[in-house]
């Protein structure tokens, strides 16, 4: 049974919705007047190629021009915007219509407004037909939702022969749910209704694609995140590959796992 964590564990659907809604558009309040156009030559691929947490996201779902992609949770519309830059007809949602203020003006900002379709709506109820997108993308945010409600949504959308890749963070690791509850570190986001996934979220996700491959990431490498956005330390990463290779069962408690599905 999914049940966030926290604050949002003994909340109903309804409940979770609407904290989820308070905190997002609290932030996005702040972010609207600081807004600042994305870097000349920006794109998904090379962004997504330098995200310590999309390893293999660019290279699975392909070049992007003419594509009809979804992107889940499109927060304050950073990503939505790579996407439109990268030649993608962009549809995407989110809960908080604040967020989707800011990422409409973001759109309008680096002119590619006419690219993406904004709505406010939650994965349990997509507003989309059948089979509509080629690919749908989403970080961090299937942890917010119920699978039970929301996993059939997501295969319905997309296309015969479509592609999904989701970076999600894991929580089978008790001192990194110790320190993401407890500890504070630069840019962490105020708690809400979410619950980091574990191996059968991951696989109720992938229940309507005929492949799902899940890889697991940031083991001692998790440390970077403590040290802000951006950190990099090369040795770290280095280690991750040898111990994930030689114990498979360290695999457990990484901090993210990128799900990568074809129906």
């Amino acid at each position: 049974m999914w049940a966030a964590t926290g604050k949002g564990a003994s909340m109903s659907t309804p409940e979770l919705h609407q904290a989820e809604r308070d905190k997002w558009d609290e932030l996005a309040e702040r972010k609207l007047a600081t807004l600042k156009p994305t870097p000349i030559g920006a794109n998904f691929h090379n962004y997504a190629r330098n995200s310590a947490v999309m390893p293999g996201v660019a290279e699975f779902l392909g070049d992007l021009d003419g594509k009809r992609i979804l992107e889940y949770g499109c927060g304050m519309g950073e990503m939505s915007v790579l996407l439109g830059k990268s030649g993608a007809q962009v549809s995407t949602f989110d809960i908080s219509a604040g967020s989707v203020r800011v990422a409409q003006a973001r759109a309008e900002l680096d002119g590619v407004a006419d690219r993406i379709d904004f709505e406010v709506a939650t994965a349990e109820d997509l507003p989309y037909p059948d089979g509509s997108f080629d690919l749908v993308i989403g970080k961090a945010i299937l942890h917010h939702i119920d699978p039970a409600l929301g996993a059939d949504h997501l295969a319905r959308v997309v296309a015969p022969g479509g592609r999904a890749a989701f970076v999600e963070p894991m929580g089978m690791n008790p001192i990194l749910s110790f320190a993401r509850d407890h500890v504070p570190y630069p840019g962490k986001n105020p708690p809400g209704g979410d619950k980091p996934v574990n191996y059968d979220e991951i696989e109720a996700w992938g229940a309507g694609f005929a492949h799902l491959e899940c890889n697991e990431i940031q083991l001692l490498s998790m440390v970077e995140r403590g040290l802000g956005f951006g950190t990099k330390v090369p040795a770290l990463r280095q280690a991750d590959a040898k111990l994930l290779a030689r114990f498979p069962s360290l695999r457990r408690y990484c901090r993210y796992a990128v799900m990568l599905m074809t129906k």
